[in-house]
């Protein structure tokens, strides 16, 4: 009887075994082979000419990195890496699903790092186009956001000798840390901020002569200020710099500076920085206190400053500290002019004065440019490494 017990029980283990293994088997019946994808590594979205919206993918071609002749052959279905799709719609929705029902395979999102805005369509507003891209469960998060000079679609187009595909050097472009770096994420942190002013890198195509031919390539040429959502202007390259102190993001970068009374420059490395805004309303009147440490390195002399003296460093330190000055506030000045709050000084205000900030908070747009600013910078050299004395020129 026990046996016969012993055999029943064996026989229902293997039943369960068997029945689990169809069981986890049938787990990929939904599975999407890779040769069914079409790889988007790049997204444009432009406003198209009868007011639509107009979205644009960057294709990758696997057959491209097969090598061979044929890769190395150039042209449209030659050795292209990458194909570029198209289509509107009355929305961004919209469009991608008339795009998708002319593509033979699905769209993967997996690899896209890079979106653009066209210009127009961010002077009409990007909120509705961030909350679709957010909500969508396939694009990422921690893709890079960027805004064009004109036509986001141009410069999927644009062909780089360096990387395989336009959105790769873009991408790279963003990683290098020289602007300002924003992905979806953060945008839609901007957006929502109490300030509501966000900032998104600004993209032109230069145009250069190599070996007699022409050739294009993207380069990051300042920064798109936004009130809200919508686009209100550009800064500079160099005001950007100053944007980036003020927000103690500042990267590798070499500041330049003129000491007073001597020919020559001294270039600078920047290898520490501490900001501190403070806000203060007294009789009325709305200040920031702008407190900015900062020191650094000394990688190249070319007065004749010998900067073992004391009294010749104070020099570079002044023009250092005036250079500081002088990008920080050219960008709280361009952002005071267009009424963007991008210094985020709202956000400083909200946090020490909250009963006034509610008093003001529904016309910070009046109140924002007259903010007066007071600034408290230090700035020196932690070391001169090994440029002490020019080798042209003695000091005098």
């Amino acid at each position: 009887m026990e046996g016969k017990n012993s055999s029943s029980i064996k026989k229902i283990v293997m039943f369960a075994a068997i029945v689990g293994i169809v069981i986890l088997l049938g787990g990929c019946w939904d599975r999407i082979e890779t040769n069914d994808l079409a790889i988007v590594t790049a997204a444009g979205i432009d406003k198209s000419n009868d007011g639509q919206v107009e979205v644009s993918l960057e294709i990758f071609i696997p057959k491209s990195m097969s090598g061979g002749s044929q890769a190395e052959q150039g042209g449209r279905g030659g050795g292209e890496t990458t194909l570029i799709i198209f289509h509107k719609g009355r929305n961004l929705a919209e469009a991608l699903s008339k795009l998708q029902a002319e593509m033979p395979r699905k769209v993967f999102w997996g690899s896209c790092k890079i979106f653009i805005f066209g210009e127009n369509i961010a002077k009409d507003g990007i909120q509705d186009h961030v909350d679709f891209l957010l909500r969508h469960p396939a694009p990422r998060e921690r893709a890079f956001v960027f805004v064009s000079q004109g036509k986001a679609r141009k410069f999927l187009e644009v062909k780089t000798a360096l990387e395989r595909y336009s959105a790769e050097a873009i991408r790279e472009v963003a990683d290098q840390g020289h602007g300002v770096g924003v992905t979806l994420q953060d945008l839609d942190k901007m957006m929502a901020a109490t300030d509501q002013g966000a900032v998104l890198p600004y993209l032109k195509i230069k145009k250069e002569k190599s070996a007699g031919k022409p050739s294009e390539y993207a380069v990051m040429a300042g920064t798109a200020l936004f009130k809200k959502d919508q686009m209100a202007g550009t800064i500079s390259e160099s005001t950007t710099r100053g944007l980036l102190w003020l927000r103690d993001k500042m990267k590798e970068y070499t500041v330049t500076v003129h000491p007073k009374g001597v020919n020559g420059i001294v270039n600078m490395f920047p290898v520490s920085t501490k900001v501190d805004l403070t806000p203060k309303i007294q009789d009325g009147e709305w200040k920031i206190i702008a407190s900015i440490h900062t020191e650094g390195t000394v990688v190249q002399n070319t007065t004749n400053l010998n900067l073992n003296n004391r009294k010749s460093i104070k020099k570079v330190e002044e023009a250092y500290r005036e250079k500081v000055k002088g990008r920080i506030w050219r960008a709280i000045e361009q952002a005071q002019e267009m009424n963007v709050d991008v210094v985020h000084f709202g956000k400083e205000f909200s946090r020490h004065y909250p009963d006034e900030w509610k008093k003001v908070e529904k016309n910070w747009e009046e109140v924002f440019p007259e903010v007066k600013v007071d600034f408290r910078i230090d700035a020196h050299i932690r070391r001169q490494g090994y440029i002490n004395k020019p080798v042209k020129s003695k000091e005098r």
